[in-house]
């Protein structure tokens, strides 16, 4: 069993999943609603369990008890009280990602039959295979999500374009507007992409689906479609491998566009990228980015990843007012034609 939090901790772990299945194992899953989704039709996850902490305590009781020593072994990524409760109860044998230094989690660190120290500076898919190779398991360092003929038919019957139709996947949300880029500032990448001869397709939630109709406001007929709230993690997936490049933010598409070998600028602000930075896959280090760059810019196989270049970057605070729907500095003093050169350049580059 993996028990994890966060869509983006869903993801990151799936080489884990990987490396159990290669191992000879079933595997489950325990994950907050409106992640598992991304799990469906994937054989590295054979059932899904959903729990968070909004799930009445009798029913948390209930769930638990249904999963009492039901598995060999169980991975909490990271170790939340509640995900750690859980792993112990459901396995003989419990591998975790716990905080050396805080002295509240002693406990888990006595319980656990192996353990890794989550603190910064480690990438959270170099932590998972690191758990995998503590439990004497097959370490798979890839991140892939798998999508069939039938998924690929639905993005281009969305897309009612040619399959041969170059375009630009633009994915211009993130869950906190302190991740957010600048709303003119994806304008005017969409407008030099489109001078170009590049077509554009805009993604998101069904929840930013109005935003991104009113990114797509003024451009030329039949050159820019958005699918926001249409396509399932699958088809966003095969949509992004099918472009001539991916832009997006701090955010879990980010991650997923990362796997499918399309070139993919990501935006970053304030976030660390040495443990949330878009993941190449094959890489063997503990990270594949440093803290900043001088020049805002670093490369790794298929990623870029863009930063401002302000001395405090990244300062990991939830924006500059240190709340989450506070605004970054270092996101909104990043420019699109700036963005555009560095898209033209990895497109040359792989093309």
């Amino acid at each position: 069993m993996v028990v994890c939090r966060y869509l983006g901790d869903v993801l990151l772990t799936t080489p884990l999943a990987r490396s159990l299945t290669k191992a000879g194992y079933d595997v489950d899953w325990l994950v907050a609603p409106g992640t598992e989704a991304i799990l469906e039709n994937q054989n590295y996850a054979k059932q899904v369990f959903i729990v968070d902490q909004h799930t009445a305590w009798h029913r948390q009781l209930m769930l638990s008890m249904r999963l009492l020593r039901k598995y060999d072994i169980a991975f909490a990524l990271p170790s939340t009280d509640r995900a750690m409760l859980f792993a112990l109860a459901a396995a003989k044998s419990t591998h975790a990602l716990i905080n050396a230094e805080r002295s509240q989690d002693a406990w888990k660190r006595r319980m656990a039959a192996t353990w890794l120290d989550y603190t910064p500076g480690r990438h959270m898919v170099s932590l998972a295979c690191g758990l995998a190779e503590a439990a004497q398991l097959p370490a798979c360092r890839n991140i892939n999500i798998d999508w069939t003929e039938e998924d690929t038919q639905s993005v281009f019957s969305a897309l009612a374009w040619d399959k041969h139709t170059d375009y630009l996947h633009i994915h211009p949300f993130a869950r906190w507007p302190y991740k957010w880029w600048r709303r003119d500032a994806w304008r005017d990448l969409m407008a030099f992409a489109t001078q170009q001869g590049l077509r554009i397709v805009i993604t998101g939630s069904p929840a930013e689906a109005n935003q991104a109709m009113q990114l797509a406001e003024g451009f030329a007929n039949n050159t820019v479609r958005v699918l926001a709230g249409k396509l399932n993690w699958q088809q966003l997936a095969c949509l992004s491998h099918h472009a001539e490049a991916y832009v997006g933010l701090d955010t879990a598409n980010t991650h997923l566009a990362a796997t499918t070998g399309t070139p993919v600028i990501a935006l970053f602000g304030p976030t660390d990228p040495r443990i949330w930075g878009p993941w190449p896959n094959g890489f063997e280090g503990n990270s594949p980015w440093q803290a900043s760059s001088p020049a805002g810019m670093q490369q790794r196989g298929n990623i870029s990843l863009l930063q401002g270049q302000q001395d405090c970057v990244p300062c990991q605070l939830e924006g500059c007012d240190r709340r989450p729907d506070s605004s970054s500095q270092c996101l909104k003093e990043m420019q699109g034609e700036w963005v555009w050169t560095k898209v033209q350049r990895v497109m040359q580059e792989s093309s």
